[in-house]
């Protein structure tokens, strides 16, 4: 019996293949995010229109109650809150759907040497793509509402998206491990992202972050941070302020080294826990 030949040269957990494995096969990684949209948005009347849609009735909804507890005109209010949701809509899913990314992926790993690093990408990809279309549905509300918010801080919006990628991406991974170690730990983190849903300034007016103990949560809260910074660029027209910026590079720095050297160690055994 002749053995099996690879030809895919950078595989498995090789030190290369957790940083640069995915670049190999990008054609098959942008399948699969493909896939993964249409599965989602297939035979619905308006398709991928709700990522656009559904952060814009959301804010709406729950801005029409908020603003009569926090005293605040309705279109400040959803202009508030739609660009706090569609930031943590994203770092959440990427939590939360991180949790199966090798799991949905068995069939692949089973069958082929692939590097491991494609399938939480494939996740952390798929949930950009609906990030951006929200984005846009951001810039939509704030066009209609605050149209005086319109700046040359704009500018600053691909930077944002990409800090937010660039800090997002390795939480999947590292839900991915966890989870395929250890399966209560989906449950566990759903809680952890609900409880920072409330912790964080998403929802509930930004200035009730900044009194007491929890401001000094929030300030070393990197969930805030990169809501701040989109608010900053979006619709304060100031440019993001340098703690925001370090806390969410140096934390998404600290996040990759971990992910990737969790990765890197535990490449080889994952198999065996599908």
């Amino acid at each position: 019996m002749t053995k099996a030949v690879y030809k895919n040269t950078i595989t498995g957990s090789d030190g290369r293949a957790v940083v640069l494995g995915w670049a190999e096969h990008r054609h098959l990684l942008l399948h699969l995010v493909a896939s993964d949209l249409r599965s989602r948005y297939r035979r619905t009347a308006f398709g991928v229109l709700w990522a656009v849609l559904w952060p814009v009735a959301f804010s709406l909804i729950f801005s029409m109650v908020a603003v009569n507890v926090f005293d605040t005109p309705l279109s400040a209010y959803v202009a508030y809150v739609v660009t706090g949701f569609i930031i943590w809509d994203f770092i959440a899913g990427c939590i939360n759907g991180g949790t199966v990314s090798f799991q949905q992926a068995e069939g692949y790993l089973r069958h082929k040497r692939l590097p491991l690093i494609l399938f939480p990408l494939r996740t952390s990809c798929y949930y950009a793509v609906n990030f951006a279309f929200g984005s846009v549905a951001s810039i939509l509300v704030i066009a209609a509402v605050s149209p005086h918010s319109f700046g040359w801080t704009w500018a600053w919006w691909p930077f944002s998206l990409a800090a937010t990628f660039f800090f997002a991406t390795p939480l999947v991974v590292i839900s991915a491990i966890a989870n395929l170690k250890l399966r209560d730990y989906a449950y566990g983190v759903s809680l952890i992202v609900f409880m920072l849903w409330y912790l964080s300034p998403v929802l509930i007016a930004r200035e009730v972050y900044d009194k007491g103990a929890l401001k000094k949560f929030t300030d070393l809260n990197p969930f805030a941070s990169l809501i701040d910074i989109y608010r900053d660029i979006m619709l304060n027209g100031r440019h993001p302020e340098m703690h925001d910026v370090i806390l969410v590079l140096g934390g998404g720095a600290v996040l990759w080294a971990l992910a990737l050297l969790w990765l890197r160690s535990e490449g080889r055994r994952l198999i065996y826990y599908l």
